[in-house]
């Protein structure tokens, strides 16, 4: 006979069901129905001493003098020994120092519709930096920022020193060049000179003079870019 999983399934639960039924019929007929659960006893046989209200005692610390020895060798020390206590001393603020004293020449001034460039000559080292509106001053003068940017000045708010303006340096601005020669005179004509003190053509000298700042200015973003990239080419080379 061949025992299949189905018939083992159908034996173990026929087997189940027979004790069951065993169990159910031994119920019926009274087995155990002499046992029940024990009841708790009344509460006038309890312990009298259990009812009792529970009593609070007060106790009373040593006093200080006790704790010498612990005060003399702390148990979390690795020596034994107390440590110096270090009251640590109160810091002064530090106070910011406030930004350099403005040291700069006003070179030139860059304005077009989409251009606001200042070029401003540090004192000290002689170094033509250009500066946008809104832009901070390089080196020691890092407090003064350029605040508002007119034709002929700038002018650079350094915080708590406030505002300075610095104008535009003639001493910069290469000389006009000198006026064309005079036509020869004709005979029977004699040559007409020009009163002292006095330009023939203002207009004409005005601009001889926009156009030399212009090219001076020129000249200067030029040499800057020039020296930007020399150093560049020194940086480039170094990393090699």
């Amino acid at each position: 006979m061949t025992l299949t999983p189905a018939k083992l399934t159908t034996y173990v639960l026929g087997g189940a069901c027979g004790l069951f039924l065993l169990i159910a019929l031994l119920q019926t007929l009274g087995i155990g129905a002499g046992y029940s659960l024990r009841e708790p006893p009344p509460v006038e046989t309890l312990d009298t001493q259990l009812q009792q209200p529970l009593i609070s005692v007060e106790t009373e610390l040593p006093s200080y003098g006790e704790f010498a020895e612990v005060e003399q060798r702390p148990l979390f020390s690795a020596d034994r020994r107390p440590q110096a206590i270090v009251v640590p001393t109160e810091t002064k603020p530090i106070d910011t120092a406030p930004p350099a004293p403005l040291s700069a020449t006003l070179a030139g001034i860059v304005l077009t519709p989409t251009t606001q460039v200042a070029l401003v000559r540090d004192n000290s080292t002689q170094q033509v930096n250009r500066i946008r509106v809104g832009m901070p001053l390089p080196g020691e003068m890092a407090g003064w920022r350029l605040k508002e940017l007119a034709p002929r000045h700038a002018v650079f708010d350094g915080g708590s020193q406030g505002e300075a303006e610095l104008k535009l340096d003639p001493a910069d601005a290469p000389m006009a060049p000198p006026p064309p020669p005079a036509a020869p005179a004709t005979p029977g004509n004699p040559p007409v000179q020009p009163e002292p003190g006095k330009d023939n053509n203002p207009n004409q000298q005005q601009a001889n003079d926009a156009a030399a700042r212009e090219a001076e200015v020129r000249r200067i973003i030029e040499e800057r870019r020039r020296q930007m990239r020399e150093e560049a080419e020194r940086m480039n080379r170094d990393k090699k």
